[in-house]
């Protein structure tokens, strides 16, 4: 009896260490999404880092779209425009915010519109803290997410 428990406590220990070892550091605070009509979409949130170490959100990934890329928002001399970034770094004791205007997600090639009050899957990976699954909330069209610009 007591062998057996002690064998579920360990097995259970097992899956758990993982996943802190892999997010330990990385805290991700109000994913959210806007409602789409098309096949692109964005991504929204704000990634704090507790840690000691910097860290770079190296890969996005999702079943909801052929392809998510991190993206930010520029002003070229009064155009707006995006532009590919190939990570994004997230200091040690700090956060990095992803909002319209700025630095987002960004969703191309939409296996359906994102509707409000759905939920897509995003994986995050990170170069020092591994993988993240994050649930993120579709809200309507031009919403800024309760944040403030």
């Amino acid at each position: 009896m007591l062998q057996s428990r002690l064998i579920a406590i360990l097995v259970a220990i097992g899956f758990v260490l993982p996943a802190l070892a892999q997010t330990k550091t990385i805290e991700i605070d109000h994913p959210w999404a806007r409602a789409s009509a098309g096949k692109t979409g964005a991504v929204y949130m704000t990634i704090k880092n507790t840690g000691d170490a910097d860290d770079r959100l190296v890969k996005v990934e999702t079943p909801a779209a052929e392809r998510a890329q991190m993206h930010i928002e520029i002003n070229d001399n009064g155009v707006m425009k995006m532009r590919p970034m190939p990570a994004i770094d997230v200091k040690a004791k700090a956060q990095a915010t992803l909002q319209p205007g700025g630095m987002h997600v960004m969703l191309f090639g939409l296996k359906q519109p994102m509707k409000a009050g759905q939920t897509i899957q995003l994986t995050l990976t990170f170069e020092k803290s591994g993988t993240l699954d994050v649930t993120v909330p579709v809200e309507k069209a031009g919403s800024m997410g309760g944040m403030k610009m």
